[in-house]
């Protein structure tokens, strides 16, 4: 692996830890315990992300991502501002846009490498961050509206 790819992989590293930082932070200020569990859950999920990430530096190589899908509901929501009243459903619109981010983020730098590693690795994180997103909109729907379930 060479150092260009090595240093791209560490920077996911890095982004991964300032998701779990920021998910922590807004855990702290928030009032209601449901919310804070919620952004604790999601701040966890974060280092989760880290340790996969780092597996990649390893000779084990990057482990297979699973298939994700985006169904759409981030680009739809409305980011709601961050305050200690925050609702756990609030929380994760937050949440499931800063994953819509990470997402576009990987697919349109991958949009702009010339074939090869860092390319294939960047079209990867792209799906990663897919599935994180899949899963944030999964909980929100959950949390927004429990009668569907």
């Amino acid at each position: 692996m060479d150092e260009k790819f090595r240093a791209l992989i560490q920077q996911a590293i890095n982004q991964e830890e300032l998701s779990h930082e920021f998910y922590g932070r807004l855990a702290k200020i928030a009032a209601h315990g449901d919310t804070r569990e919620t952004l604790e859950y999601l701040a966890k999920e974060e280092m989760e992300h880290k340790h996969f990430l780092e597996k990649c530096l390893t000779q084990e190589g990057c482990p297979l991502a699973g298939e994700a899908h985006d169904v759409g509901l981030a680009q739809i929501l409305e980011t709601p501002a961050i305050t200690a009243e925050m609702t756990p459903q609030e929380a994760l619109a937050i949440a499931a846009k800063r994953e819509e981010g990470s997402y576009h983020f990987y697919k349109n730098l991958a949009g702009l490498q010339p074939p090869g590693e860092i390319k294939d690795f960047l079209a990867y994180m792209s799906k990663v961050e897919l599935g994180h997103k899949e899963k944030v909109e999964y909980l929100y729907d959950n949390a927004a509206f429990p009668e569907v379930w």
